[in-house]
């Protein structure tokens, strides 16, 4: 027997229908939400991130009130470029004298001459000049932490090897000694304090040396024992610099795209380019630099 409904219970039950009705519509909009990856209360919730890239040698900066880091869309955008060049001697070349001949009348000859020592001031092979510094006057904002192995600085038969070379400010040199006499090593820096020490003979060890402070231009190296021995070093606070090879090729990676303001700079002459300007495009980059016998003296 079916009981009729009497209209208080009608309207109860359209009461609980309608509650019935906004909870499902309710249930459908979380899930709903929750496919965008965004639950109400936070569950899933993905916050906005923005990063700033630090100073050079700095730590990151962080923004207040973020919690992170913030960083320039326009660095992660354009990209870094490489840069490949050669250094071009614009001229003829005649190969200059070894400083001397082998079993010389010089300091420690028995170790010193035993073979000739070369005249490294200028090094010419294939058109390429050798030995140049190509590098950032300034560099860009970009986190570069300090390499963490150690550069490697020799003296073979009162030779310094590499004759040209580049440290980072704050990475550790070794300063090695494969003859089997004593060397002094002696840096001539201008603001960073310059180092000088004896390097015992045969030290495969080697006695580090550590740059603290960066240079605008390389600075030389010398042995007060030994006086025709030199080098030059460039103590520098960023990565973006080189040396020309022996042919006089150079390669420069990671370079955020933009213009650029780089530095030439040769012992025979100083500051070849004091303000050269190059565009960096993502990918490769060709540069040539052409240098005269005349800027060299010659």
């Amino acid at each position: 027997m079916v009981m009729p409904i009497s209209g208080n219970s009608m309207t109860v039950i359209k009461h609980r229908v309608a509650r019935v009705t906004v909870a499902l519509f309710l249930s459908a909009t979380v899930l709903l939400t929750s496919g965008c990856g965004e639950l109400v209360n936070g569950a899933n919730l993905k916050p906005t991130v923005k990063y700033k890239p630090s100073t050079v040698g700095g730590d990151s900066t962080e923004t207040k009130g973020s919690g992170v880091a913030e960083t320039s869309e326009t660095a992660s955008t354009e990209g870094v470029g490489t840069l490949r060049g050669k250094v071009e001697f614009a001229g003829p070349f005649t190969p200059l004298p070894p400083l001397y001949l082998k079993g010389s009348d010089v300091k420690d000859k028995d170790v010193c001459a035993a073979v000739e020592a070369p005249n490294e001031t200028i090094l010419v092979k294939d058109g390429g000049l050798a030995n140049v510094f190509i590098y950032l006057k300034k560099a860009p904002k970009a986190s570069s932490p300090v390499p963490g192995e150690s550069l490697i600085f020799d003296q073979k038969a009162c030779v310094f090897k590499p004759h040209a070379m580049i440290a980072r400010v704050g990475q550790t040199v070794k300063i090695l000694n494969s003859d089997a006499v004593a060397h002094n090593t002696h840096t001539y820096g201008k603001k960073t304090v310059q180092f000088n020490s004896v390097v015992g003979e045969n030290n495969a060890v080697g006695v580090p040396m550590v740059y603290k402070q960066a240079e605008q231009e390389p600075i030389k190296v010398g042995c007060d024992i030994h006086p025709w021995m030199n080098a030059y070093h460039l103590p520098i606070d960023h990565p973006f610099a080189v040396v020309s090879g022996e042919d006089g090729k150079f390669e420069l990676k990671d370079l955020p795209s933009g213009k650029h303001e780089f530095k030439v700079w040769h012992e025979a002459a100083g500051v070849l380019e004091k303000g050269l300007i190059v565009t960096i495009k993502p990918g490769d980059n060709e540069l040539t630099i052409k240098v005269t016998p005349s800027q060299l003296g010659k």
